[in-house]
């Protein structure tokens, strides 16, 4: 009798051992799937930005400057040496090809740092912030419409505050945007991308945060264009000559 007890026992016990480990082999797999899409778009943020900096700095991207970068040594505070970017050149042309680097968004306050590239398909947003097709692009007049994930690079866009500082970093210069509202809208509700009479920027992610599944909303962010970055260098450096004739003028006079 107590031999056939521990033998059913261990008959009901075999599928169990069956039903643990193909549990087991699906969290491996789901954990590993996850781990290299994670690997893979943060791989790819690295080498965006490097291409980045490097043209910012005058420089032709290249795998021997890449490993030059990450090797270089950091300022004491820890954070990366900021380079300084270059005056605003031309205007970009209208038509860019998508899955095509534009720059980089940077929201200071919020620790927001990632690339922008053209379009908007799920491959692009996987990996990046998306620029919507049909908006302005940066340095033009209009509206420049960009959007991102709400679980990704626009996570802490949920504690976006009025007056936040909004940067971004192209080839061709600089753009500052100071945030003016937040709006919550339907899916539907496209005209918030419309052109704008001033440079604007929105920024688009689905709302609310925290929800499991496809969220029924899109949480909108607004901001004005201020200027360049370096427009208060490109003053500076005006006014040099005018400052280097009046001391030469005053010296004449003395002599």
């Amino acid at each position: 009798m107590t031999t056939l007890f521990h033998s059913s026992r261990r008959e009901y016990r075999r599928p169990l051992h069956w039903v643990e480990a193909t549990l087991l082999v699906i969290g491996l797999v789901c954990f590993c799937w996850f781990g290299y899409n994670w690997v893979e778009s943060q791989a790819d943020q690295i080498w965006s930005n490097y291409q980045l900096d490097a043209r910012l700095r005058g420089q032709e991207p290249s795998v021997g400057g890449f490993i030059q970068d990450l090797t270089r040594a950091q300022r004491a505070d820890g954070s990366p040496t900021q380079e300084a970017h270059p005056p605003v050149g031309p205007a970009r042309p209208r038509t860019v090809p998508t899955g095509h680097d534009l720059g980089r968004i940077e929201i200071p306050r919020l620790r927001i740092s990632a690339i922008v590239r053209q379009g908007v398909e799920d491959k692009i947003l996987g990996r990046a912030v998306g620029h919507v097709p049909y908006t302005a692009l940066p340095g033009e007049p209009g509206n420049v419409g960009l959007a991102a994930h709400r679980d990704s690079y626009f996570r802490n866009l949920r504690d976006v505050k009025q007056g936040d500082l909004i940067r971004i970093v192209t080839p061709d210069g600089t753009w500052r945007y100071s945030v003016e509202s937040t709006q919550i809208v339907r899916p539907t509700n496209v005209e918030v991308l419309d052109a704008t009479p001033h440079p604007s920027i929105t920024l688009v992610t689905c709302y609310p945060f925290n929800y499991v599944g496809h969220a029924p909303r899109r949480f909108i962010v607004r901001a004005r264009q201020l200027g360049t970055e370096n427009a208060g260098t490109s003053e500076t450096a005006a006014a040099a000559p005018a400052s280097r004739l009046k001391a030469q003028h005053s010296a004449r006079r003395r002599s």
